[in-house]
C-alpha cells in the first residue's frame, strides 16, 4: 500500500521524466500503482545480500507491460538467415570449431580505443533494437577494420528499408526484424550515413532519392547455442549482435546481471562488445543495449556468462512461447535456448 513517501517519490519522478498527464487522471493512478509496486521491487532486491546486480528506479518505473514491450521489438527468426553461396562472406557452418592452438584471453573490451563504442543510442516507443545493434557492429567492424574512426550509420535507413516478407522477428520497421535482416539489406544495397539520412522521426517509408552509402561485403551467421564460437569471434573479430531475453531488464542499474531463468523467451538485440569477470572471478559479458545512456552502466550491461554452453553449467532451457519472441512464421512450437537471458541462442557480426 503505497504512503507518503511513496507520493514524494512519484511526484519527484514525473518532473524528473517530464510525465505530462494530470494527477486527477486514471492514467496518473494506474502509473504512481506501477511506481510503487516497481519501487518496492527495487527495495526488496537491493536488501539482498547476495544479489551480484543492483537495481533502480529509471524511466521505465511507471510504464505498463505494453509500453516495456515496446523497448524490445525483436523476434528471432525462426530460419536462421546465411549468406547465399554467392556471396564473399563464408557461410556460418564453414568455422563452427575452435582452432587448435588458439589462445581466448581472459578479457576482451572492444570499447577500449574505438571512437565507435560511444555511438550509444536510445531506441524509444519503435522496435528498432534490431536495427540499432546491427549499425553498432558494423560502425565498430569499419574502425577495427579501417584504423579510421567510424562516422555513424543510419539505423531509420534500415528501420524504413529493410523488407521482412516473411514476418521473421515481427512484421518490420518499428514492429520487428532481425539483425541478419538488416546485414543482407546493407550487403545489398548499402546504408546511409546519419548525416545524410537525417536525424528526424522515422517516417516507415524507403526514400527514392540517391544518398551516400556504405556498403558491406556481408554477414557471418554464428551457430545456435555454442559458447566458443562466439567467444572466438568476440576476442579476435569484433562485436556480435546477439539476441536475449529482457523482459528483466527494467530496473538494472549496474552490476552483473543473473535474473533470466534458464527458460526463455528471445525478445531483445543487443551488442556484444566483451567479455570479463570480477575482482570476485564472477564471469560476464559486456552488452550494449539501446535505452540510452541514462540506463544501465551509461548505456551497458554486463551478463553472467557461463563456462560451458552444456549441462548445469551450461544454463541451457526453452523458449516455451516462440511466438512471443521468434517471428518467421510457421515455426516450431518450442526452440532450445542456452546462457544466461539465452544470449547464445541467435548471433551475427558483419564482414566489412
Amino acid at each position: 500500500m503505497a504512503d507518503e513517501s511513496d507520493t514524494l517519490a512519484y511526484n519527484a519522478f514525473r518532473a524528473k521524466h517530464r510525465r505530462s498527464d494530470e494527477f486527477s487522471s486514471a492514467d496518473y493512478r494506474q502509473r504512481f500503482a506501477l511506481f510503487v509496486q516497481r519501487r518496492a521491487q527495487v527495495k526488496a532486491h537491493n536488501a539482498n545480500p547476495g544479489a551480484t546486480w543492483r537495481a533502480e528506479i529509471n524511466k521505465f518505473s511507471d510504464f505498463d507491460e505494453e509500453e516495456f514491450q515496446l523497448m524490445l521489438g525483436y523476434r528471432r527468426a525462426m530460419q536462421r538467415s546465411v549468406p547465399s553461396a554467392s556471396a564473399s562472406t563464408p557461410k556460418s557452418a564453414s568455422f563452427l570449431q575452435m582452432q587448435p592452438g588458439r589462445v581466448i584471453a581472459e578479457s576482451k573490451d572492444w570499447r577500449l580505443g574505438l571512437n565507435s563504442s560511444s555511438y550509444v543510442r536510445e531506441q524509444g516507443g519503435c522496435g528498432s533494437c534490431w536495427a540499432v545493434a546491427a549499425v553498432g557492429a558494423l560502425e565498430m567492424h569499419r574502425e577495427l577494420a579501417t584504423g579510421r574512426p567510424s562516422p555513424k550509420l543510419s539505423f531509420k535507413h534500415l528501420v524504413d528499408c529493410v523488407p521482412n516478407p516473411k514476418n521473421c522477428g515481427g512484421s518490420g520497421g518499428c514492429k520487428g526484424a532481425t539483425a541478419e535482416l538488416a546485414f543482407r539489406y546493407v550487403r545489398d544495397h548499402g546504408i546511409a550515413l546519419e548525416t545524410s539520412y537525417g536525424d528526424s522521426d522515422i517516417q516507415g517509408n524507403c526514400p527514392s532519392t540517391e544518398m551516400p552509402l556504405f556498403q558491406s561485403r556481408g554477414f557471418v551467421a554464428l551457430p545456435a547455442n555454442k559458447l566458443d564460437p562466439l567467444l572466438e569471434v568476440v576476442h579476435h573479430k569484433g562485436p556480435v549482435v546477439v539476441s536475449v531475453d529482457a523482459s528483466g531488464w527494467a530496473t538494472y542499474a549496474n552490476g552483473v546481471f543473473d535474473g533470466c531463468e534458464r527458460d526463455a523467451t528471445v525478445n531483445h538485440a543487443v551488442l556484444l562488445v566483451g567479455y570479463g569477470h570480477t575482482s570476485e572471478q564472477k564471469k560476464y559479458w559486456s552488452i550494449r543495449n539501446s535505452w540510452g545512456h541514462d540506463w544501465g552502466e551509461h548505456g551497458y550491461i554486463r551478463l553472467q556468462r557461463h563456462d560451458t554452453d552444456e549441462g548445469k553449467e551450461g544454463y541451457c532451457g526453452t523458449d516455451r512461447d516462440p511466438k512471443a519472441g521468434v517471428g518467421c512464421d510457421d515455426g516450431p512450437t518450442t526452440l532450445p535456448v542456452c546462457g544466461m537471458c539465452g544470449v547464445l541462442s541467435d548471433s551475427s557480426y558483419p564482414d566489412v
